[in-house]
């Protein structure tokens, strides 16, 4: 991959902060880049995750922060499953399978629900 001249982190935030639709086509075109530079096969695959991505950002448009939660799950699903076709093709057992499966059963029954007076939402 080329060596591009990024804008400072500073740069982005004013830009974002004085001309957000101006981060936003920088941003696109910085997708762009990347995918033009995959192979045709991959371009299509990358096109189509995008095409996902940004479908969240949309749906979560009033809330980046559901956003980036959204886009953070769907790499954690995608990471399980590539860990799960990785150790099927291997005919391994996943060392950490049981691991998560019990960290997650523990964070699901370790929900502390909040009680809120009457009236007050």
């Amino acid at each position: 991959m080329s060596n591009h001249n990024y804008p400072s982190f500073d740069e982005l935030l004013t830009l974002a902060k004085e001309d957000p639709n101006a981060l936003e086509q920088f941003r696109q075109e910085q997708v762009e880049l990347i995918i033009s530079q995959a192979s045709a096969k991959n371009q299509q695959r990358l096109r189509g995750l995008q095409f996902q991505i940004d479908a969240q950002r949309t749906l979560h448009s009033n809330s980046p922060m559901g956003a980036c939660l959204k886009m953070s799950q769907m790499m954690h699903e995608s990471f399980d499953d590539l860990r799960d076709w990785l150790n099927k093709i291997t005919n391994s057992n996943d060392p950490l399978r049981h691991e998560i499966d019990e960290y997650e059963h523990s964070r699901q029954n370790n929900a502390k629900v909040l009680q809120f007076p009457a009236g007050t939402l």
